[in-house]
């Protein structure tokens, strides 16, 4: 563990720069029972780029609406404060990152793309338990941004990580080696950057713990579907000769998570990971477009 990375890290991310003026806004007026959608819509609307981003996704087969939305206003109504609200801070933390340069070493798109598998298995397990929310998209498609805050101020020790844990099978146990290489999770540095943007408390949770959901100080659903569709998007990844293995069935099947995923409703064994990954599959073949969009 270096204190050394750790205090870089931590100073860089007190310099990051704050979130654009029209997401503050859109936090903190969808945060305020007393807001009216004209509210909402007296922040969005002069911001061309975003207004259009919204219509679009809100037309895509992401929400599969039986009409189109065909203004602002209408958005707002269908869809409500909260689904407006995740669909500007996930395009506001794109927009952040979104000219970082493409290494040999770091394929962006390739992060990009996990991000967004990972959001719709978020989803897929929300509908699982009937709490249909885009905010478990949104944390499902955040969940890494951390990672990004590590290639830009540590680019060295980031490459290190690759290389160590390159021939990992399972990819997202490579959180273990940042705490000997960094000190910090990129779930750690993730939450304190939301944090410093003044993200709901439950996304920024759910950003800082989806790799051990069990050391919440409290049960956050948020937080254990992020866990467990991590798991789904990085084994749809996976070649599939590897897909099928007993090593990936015990470690993926683990007491721990057995048990949480019980007390959220979720019986998670051998046949219902096949169930979710056709699921999941079917989901990304619907979602192409919307990956255009995001992206």
């Amino acid at each position: 563990m270096s204190s050394k990375e750790v205090s870089i890290l931590i100073n860089k991310i007190n310099s990051f720069p704050t979130l654009p003026t029209v997401a503050i806004q859109v936090v903190q007026t969808t945060s305020n029972p007393k807001s009216s959608a004209r509210d909402l819509m007296d922040i969005i609307n002069p911001d061309i780029s975003l207004t259009t981003k919204i219509l679009k996704i809100a037309n895509s087969p992401f929400y599969g609406l039986s009409r189109e939305i065909d203004s602002l206003q209408h958005a707002v109504t269908i869809l409500g404060f909260k689904e407006i609200r995740n669909l500007v801070l996930s395009t506001v933390v794109f927009d952040s990152f979104k000219n970082l340069k493409e290494h040999a070493k770091f394929d962006i798109k390739k992060f990009w793309k996990h991000s967004f598998v990972c959001g719709v298995a978020a989803n897929i397990l929300a509908a699982e338990m009937k709490k249909a929310s885009n905010e478990f998209f949104v944390a499902g498609l955040i969940h890494d941004i951390g990672k990004l805050v590590i290639y830009i101020t540590l680019p060295n020790e980031f490459f290190k990580l690759i290389d160590v844990t390159g021939s990992l099978k399972l990819k997202f146990e490579t959180f273990q080696a940042e705490k000997d290489i960094l000190g910090m999770t990129h779930g750690e540095v993730g939450m304190s950057l939301l944090k410093r943007w003044n993200f709901p408390e439950n996304l920024r949770t759910a950003v800082g713990f989806h790799h051990h959901p069990q050391e919440t100080d409290k049960k956050s659903l948020l937080t254990f579907v992020v866990h467990t569709a991590d798991i789904l998007a990085h084994i749809y990844e996976m070649p599939a000769e590897e897909k099928d293995g007993n090593s990936l069935k015990t470690e993926t099947f683990y007491p721990d998570i057995i048990k949480q995923a019980l007390t959220f409703g979720i019986k998670w064994d051998g046949p219902d990971l096949d169930r979710f990954r056709q699921t999941l599959a079917e989901g990304i073949e619907r979602e192409t477009e919307t990956l255009s969009l995001f992206f």
